[in-house]
């Protein structure tokens, strides 16, 4: 050991005491202190990760998640089109109600991972606990306008774009069911921006993966009605 690390200094009462040296190898230090803190257990990885491997680790299963919710209303698009051109134009049309959903939604989930990450930085476990419980909150809220758009405002919207009364009549199958059943698009949207603040960006690239796995494998079944299943049409 170094005469840094061995120091001794002479008490005032005549007795001797090691002085430990901060200035030992910084390296090695750091070294354990980052293994030690990887191994603590509830200690969140994005505070102990490198950056570069948490990056990579955290933005692939994002994006994969952001290709595959973009894959929905394109499946729907290419089975949909074909029972005929008016139901394709009135789900078409559906778009700007459904990317209304999706701000609103993705919106609110941002913003309650921002707030859930800085708390978990933080170690305020109870901030955390909140955050979540007003987050699932506000996610019932926003399903709750969206459930009366689909009761009361759907037939108004599609009258304000078309005079067509068969795309209308489509339009109302179609988007009365996306509105009236969207708890489970505001509901995984959320989780899955939970999941992404705690660092688990893969179970949300798996929820997604197997929501539009279903999707397309229903949709043909739903539509045009087999294994017994009745033919819904744009329904379906």
């Amino acid at each position: 050991m170094t005469k840094e690390n061995k120091a001794v200094k002479q008490s005032q009462g005549g007795m001797t005491e090691k002085v430990v040296s901060e200035g030992s190898d910084k390296r090695t230090g750091e070294s354990e202190v980052t293994g030690q803190a990887a191994n603590v257990p509830g200690e969140n990885k994005m505070g102990v990760m490198p950056v570069s491997r948490l990056l990579i680790g955290m933005s692939l299963p994002i994006m994969t998640s952001m290709l595959i919710q973009a894959l929905y209303n394109i499946v729907d698009s290419i089975f949909v089109a074909r029972v005929s051109e008016n139901a394709l134009t009135a789900v078409s049309l559906a778009f700007p109600m459904q990317a209304m959903m999706m701000a609103l939604g993705i919106g609110t989930a941002i913003g309650i991972n921002a707030v859930l990450s800085k708390a978990l930085g933080e170690k305020d476990f109870d901030k955390v606990n909140r955050a979540a419980n007003n987050g699932i909150f506000m996610t019932v809220i926003v399903f709750l306008v969206f459930l009366v758009v689909g009761l009361f405002a759907v037939d108004g919207f599609y009258r304000s774009q078309t005079g067509n009364a068969e795309i209308i009549a489509y339009g109302k199958d179609y988007l009365i069911v996306i509105c009236t059943c969207s708890f489970g698009v505001f509901a995984q949207i959320t989780l899955e921006k939970l999941l992404q603040s705690t660092g688990r960006t893969v179970y949300s690239m798996i929820t997604q993966m197997t929501g539009a796995i279903i999707n397309i494998i229903l949709d043909p079944i739903m539509i045009f009605g087999y294994f017994g299943c009745p033919a819904m049409g744009v329904k379906g």
